[in-house]
């Protein structure tokens, strides 16, 4: 078999709803070789990956070889994905296949963007895949305007400006002695193309921020960031509702850990009076047998652990007698 050539068909991006960060990527792959004496042989590959994604780092996790997986082995037939769908623990939030003519619906969420995690190209396997689906672009430099100097006509001569204050300088000592105000330095209109070529995706990136931060970031006007806007559907700047969300996201994590610290609670004080009542009914099993052993031989005494428990109660009766006559 001579050298294969693989092309992306497929890429679906699972998150976890159990474990933060936690990220399943499936991958299908078109592939093409020659076989000495057959031909070309064509060929579809699946791979799933697994990933921990995070601001501060991201690395690449081994996927069991078992259930619980995406792609399972007894699956007939070739597994389409869409957004949305949710396969045992995990829920799918980028769906890509071209075979099914399947695009993902949005831009890809800021933990799967180069822009909003940079630590991402630190995992080639889902990076350049990405990139194909996405095609990420870098934001290009404005233009810098070039300034050229005033030229002053004083008859036949030309004077640059430069001369022009010397000229100056040197005919009153008044002006000499006054100082000049300070240039107010303007900043560069970004160049007509450059505002074309700000797509959704690039805009999609800055979303978490304040508008007046994203059009300094993006180094455009507010307005023309506005109109852009308008141009993609996007009636209202985004920002405030993502805070909201991600406000309620916050509390709803509190919640939940609240819950489960409840739930772990409950559940060993739980076990205690599970535990608590087998102990009972073992000690009543005892009685009842050392009753029968006493009806059988009235001379044996108590056991000793017998009477440590009948001084129990009776110290536990009396704190209850005086507990009630208070």
């Amino acid at each position: 078999m001579d050298a294969a050539v693989s092309t992306l068909t497929a890429l679906a991006v699972f998150a976890s709803t159990v474990e933060h960060g936690a990220v399943r990527s499936v991958h299908g792959y078109k592939v093409v070789g020659r076989k000495t004496g057959v031909g070309w042989v064509r060929w579809e590959r699946w791979v799933e990956r697994g990933f921990v994604l995070s601001a501060a780092a991201c690395r690449e996790v081994g996927v069991p070889a078992a259930a619980p997986r995406i792609l399972l082995a007894e699956c007939r037939g070739r597994p389409v994905f869409r957004e949305g769908q949710t396969v045992g623990a995990w829920r799918c939030i980028v769906a890509f296949d071209s075979v099914a003519a399947v695009a993902p619906s949005s831009p890809p969420p800021p933990v799967l963007s180069p822009f909003g995690n940079p630590q991402l190209k630190c995992l080639p396997n889902l990076y350049n895949d990405l990139e194909k689906v996405f095609r990420f672009q870098t934001v290009e430099k404005v233009p810098k305007l070039q300034t050229r100097r005033k030229i002053i006509h004083y008859g036949e001569q030309e004077k640059t400006s430069d001369d022009a204050d010397h000229a100056s300088e040197s005919d009153s000592d008044e002006d000499s002695q006054s100082e000049l105000p300070p240039l107010v330095q303007k900043h560069p209109r970004a160049s007509r193309k450059y505002i074309a070529s700000i797509t959704l995706v690039d805009i999609a990136q800055y979303f978490h921020l304040p508008i007046r931060e994203a059009s300094k970031t993006l180094k455009i006007g507010v307005s023309i960031l506005k109109k852009k806007c308008r141009q993609y559907g996007i009636p209202r700047w985004p920002h405030r509702k993502i805070k909201s969300l991600d406000s309620l996201i916050h509390d709803l994590e509190y919640v939940l850990e609240d819950k489960t610290r409840d739930d772990v609670e409950k559940q060993k004080e739980k076990e205690k009076q599970v535990a608590a009542i087998k102990a009972l009914t073992k000690r009543k099993r005892m009685l009842e047998t050392e009753k029968e052993t006493i009806q059988q031989k009235p001379a044996l005494d108590l056991m000793a652990e017998t009477k440590q428990f009948r001084e129990d109660v009776f110290k536990r009766r009396y704190r209850a007698k005086n507990a009630s006559s208070d």
